[in-house]
């Protein structure tokens, strides 16, 4: 390896660490009986890199991450074998495809985002062969972004992002974010979407010689996008805390019992296949 490459990946890893400092995180496995292939999970970290984006986006959550599920539920055989050369897993094993600063645009498990906050995007009205297609094109797209992008590293690493009025934000971003950053922040996601005609932004009737429906379809898209997306269902995530954050009191629960059931419900459903597997 060049040396230049090593201090680029050094300067990777540091961009991403993730620092959660005891902030509430989803309940992975809650989650996982949930999510669907081809739904978009907004991904909410605490490292430079996602706290950058989620100032870019002015939004609670940093990346749009798509899921793709087991391996049998893509449909095509040659799409299942390079996935599987992609990330040698099990065939239960659930996956994702995410970005990072060194590799671009990958493939990884779902546990991969444990300990980050997220929120379920569904698609309204998404048939299975367009799911299918979507997927397809995303999966295609594996790879992008993985050169060397000083450029990328600069944008995310030394622009005073929080400085700036956001309008100013959103035109630096949609002119200047290059293929890493727009894999990063889930611009290949939205455009997957866009391979079907699936709009993520709103559509627009334009009045003039007749009536015509504009799809809008910004250079570069952000995870607040697909939130704020009318054709996009919201999936709350349940979360859980490894620990009381610090200036938080923790006192006993002592109001409406049924806003617990849904909880209570979980938490039986987590520890009795624990109770059965020790008969």
């Amino acid at each position: 390896m060049s040396r230049q490459r090593a201090v680029y990946e050094w300067i990777c890893r540091r961009l991403q660490r993730d620092e959660s400092l005891g902030h509430p995180s989803a309940d992975l496995e809650s989650l996982r009986s949930v999510i669907r292939p081809c739904d978009v999970l907004l991904v909410s970290g605490h490292s430079t890199v996602d706290r950058t984006l989620k100032v870019i986006g002015d939004s609670r959550y940093a990346r749009a991450v798509l899921y793709v599920g087991r391996l049998h539920d893509v449909a095509d055989p040659a799409l299942r074998a390079l996935l599987a050369d992609y990330t040698p897993c099990e065939p239960d094993t659930q996956l994702v495809i995410d970005a990072r600063l060194e590799r671009g645009l990958i493939v990884e498990p779902l546990s991969a985002l444990e300990g980050r906050q997220m929120r379920v995007c569904r698609a309204q009205g998404l048939s299975d062969s367009e799911a299918q297609d979507v997927m397809r094109y995303a999966i295609s797209r594996i790879g992008a972004g993985g050169g060397q992008s000083w450029g990328a590293l600069g944008l995310l690493g030394m622009m005073p992002w929080r400085w700036l009025p956001l309008l100013w934000r959103t035109r630096i971003y949609r002119r200047w974010a290059g293929e890493l950053i727009k894999a990063l922040s889930g611009t290949v996601v939205a455009d997957a979407f866009s391979f079907v005609q699936f709009p993520v932004m709103p559509l627009v009737k334009e009045d003039g010689s007749g009536a015509r429906l504009l799809r809008l379809q910004p250079r570069a898209v952000t995870a607040a996008d697909f939130d704020h997306s009318p054709y996009f269902e919201i999936i709350k995530a349940p979360f859980q805390l490894t620990e009381i954050p610090k200036g938080v009191d923790a006192v006993p629960w002592k109001g409406n019992q049924g806003a617990l059931a849904p909880e209570r419900q979980r938490h039986l459903s987590l520890v009795e296949p624990a109770n059965g597997n020790q008969k």
